[in-house]
């Protein structure tokens, strides 16, 4: 959480020049009027960075929920003493951007409101402050799911940035806008459209907001969930937006797990489909990723071995498969009974076991092996229907190669079909 920190300072420190421009236009009474005002803003400023410095201690702890309510109280405390005040505008946009990061949408949707409330109010409908409140309102419409909602705001923010000399808040306006662009997109073609103006805007908040910022992170994140929509959509979207996130990510930092981890999802993507050749050469370079960020015994790199042993058990080298399966079976038992993985390893020790099979065999001597094994397989994904549901990746997939080896081998039974 320590990356969210950096942000949140620098969000803070900017702040300052429009608390500033909020205490300018909070008061310009002449004489002792002026000096009464600008003791108030004076206190009122003491206060918030006070405010700040106790919630960016907070969030350097990794204690986010903490640091949202030491600025949720203290907003409420300063709007009692300090009424009508703009610089409250920005305390309820950073109280959204942590509740955002949080994944608390609508609380954050609350404070971007009032913030956008507050700064229209003493700015007016067209100021670049209404802007950047519009923009912080339209992600969070983005992470909640609410697109529509989020297109005329996000719309209207980079109309008004775009005014303004290099403001750097323009390139996540759009960045967003092509991530609904992503969303609306019927066609991987579409898809692609998208990509110069995502790697574009991308590029511009990595050089000005650097790679671990929380708005950074946002941004990547709200990408990330149109991919497994696109993937809902169909393989073919799914795929392009897939190909489309990983360039991001290659952009923000190429060596990071994060980047492993995905390639470890594209893989697994493939290998459901009966892609194989294109799953092994994402899965080798996501575990080699993982492998440089996390020992041997790590969860993230065990799954890749196990996922390499399902690719080689639905191909031909069934002498890999069992090696791998036989070990990640181990691993996947000793974790937790019924793991949905040791039922998936169960099924390509299956699959790989009747492909060891010699042809040379005897036909009864074959058949029953066959059959045996066929009946480890639906077994297998009975138990991993049970504990990821019957339309799952993994089972639709295993389902596939079920069938697939059935009809090879002459056993199609009914339920395989």
């Amino acid at each position: 959480m320590r990356r969210a920190s950096h942000l949140l300072q620098r969000c803070f420190s900017s702040s300052s020049s429009s608390a500033q421009t909020s205490s300018d236009a909070g008061g310009n009474d002449a004489g002792s009027g002026s000096s009464g005002a600008a003791g108030g803003a004076d206190a009122l400023q003491a206060s918030m960075d006070k405010l700040v410095d106790t919630a960016v201690g907070l969030v350097e702890e990794n204690r986010l929920q903490q640091a949202t309510q030491v600025l949720q109280q203290g907003i409420e405390l300063l709007a009692s003493t300090f009424p009508d005040r703009p610089e409250l505008s920005e305390l309820h946009n950073q109280a959204a951007l942590l509740l955002l990061f949080g994944g608390q949408h609508e609380e954050a949707a609350k404070h971007a409101q009032q913030a956008l409330e507050i700064t229209q109010r003493f700015f007016g409908p067209a100021h670049p402050l209404t802007g950047h409140r519009l923009l912080r309102l339209g992600t969070i419409r983005v992470a909640a799911g609410q697109l529509q909602e989020a297109q005329p705001l996000l719309a209207a923010a980079a109309d008004m940035l775009s005014k303004q000399a290099e403001d750097p808040s323009l390139s996540e306006g759009l960045f967003y806008l092509n991530v609904l662009a992503v969303a609306a997109a019927d066609s991987p073609q579409e898809v692609a459209a998208a990509t110069p103006g995502l790697q574009d805007s991308f590029k511009h908040m990595l050089a000005t907001l650097g790679a671990e910022s929380m708005i950074v992170r946002l941004a990547l994140a709200a990408h990330s969930k149109q991919v497994g929509v696109a993937l809902d959509g169909s393989l073919t979207l799914g795929e392009a937006a897939f190909k489309q996130h990983i360039s991001l990510q290659e952009l923000q930092d190429a060596g990071s797990a994060e980047l492993g981890l995905t390639l470890y999802q594209l893989a697994t993507t493939y290998y459901a489909h009966d892609m194989l050749q294109d799953a092994g050469p994402a899965l080798q370079r996501g575990s080699a990723l993982l492998r440089a960020h996390y020992p041997a015994e790590h969860d993230l790199v065990q799954l890749c071995k196990h996922r390499l042993g399902m690719v080689c058990a639905a191909g031909r080298d069934y002498r890999s498969a069992t090696l791998l399966l036989g070990e990640t079976l181990q691993h996947y038992r000793q974790q937790q009974q019924g793991h949905p993985l040791a039922h998936e390893a169960e099924l390509g020790l299956a699959m790989a076991r009747v492909k060891a099979l010699d042809p040379r065999m005897a036909k009864a001597d074959r058949d029953a092996a066959v059959g045996e094994a066929l009946q480890q397989m639906r077994a297998a994904l009975a138990g991993m229907a049970t504990a990821l549901g019957a339309e799952h990746l993994l089972v639709t997939g295993g389902s596939r190669y079920l069938a697939q080896l059935a009809v090879m081998t002459g056993h199609a039974a009914p339920q395989d079909r």
